[in-house]
Order: C-alpha cells, then structure tokens, then sequence
C-alpha cells in the first residue's frame, strides 16, 4: 500500500462516485504521511512545505464547485 495508496484509491473510486450521482472535484492534494506536516490541531508543521501547496487549489475548486451546484439545485430544484 505505502504512503501514496490513498491516492490510488481516490483515484480509483473517483469512476463510483460520479456512477452513484456524486460529483467529485478533479484536483487532488496528495498528504503521503499525515502526522508529519500537520500539528495534532491541523496547523501546519511547515508551512512551507511542498505538499501544502497542492492544497489551496484542491480547497478552491471544491468551494468552486459546491457554489455552483448549490446556485444549480437553487434555480432548478434537485433531481
């Protein structure tokens, strides 16, 4: 499995998420060991670690694409 399994896996299921209706966003932010670039509160260990720079994209088209569902579902009503 190693560090980077859980990628493979969201990759993965990425295929079962849009079959059951989901809409997962295409970026993805890649964190191999957790426990070594945040703090037990979430802050980061390093704030200028590489990896964190992959996140802020992820985070904004996550926050892009709920806006534009919700403002969707809003004038169309859900299916």
């Amino acid at each position: 499995v190693g560090p980077w399994g859980g990628v493979r896996a969201a990759m993965a299921i990425q295929v079962v998420c849009h079959e059951l209706g989901c809409l997962p966003v295409s970026k993805m932010c890649g964190l191999p060991t957790v426990s070594d670039i945040l703090n037990e509160d979430g802050t980061p260990k390093d704030t200028g670690n590489r990896m964190l720079k992959q996140l802020p994209t992820m985070l904004n088209q996550l926050e892009w694409m709920a806006v534009a569902m919700k403002r969707q579902r809003d004038e169309t009503g859900a299916l």
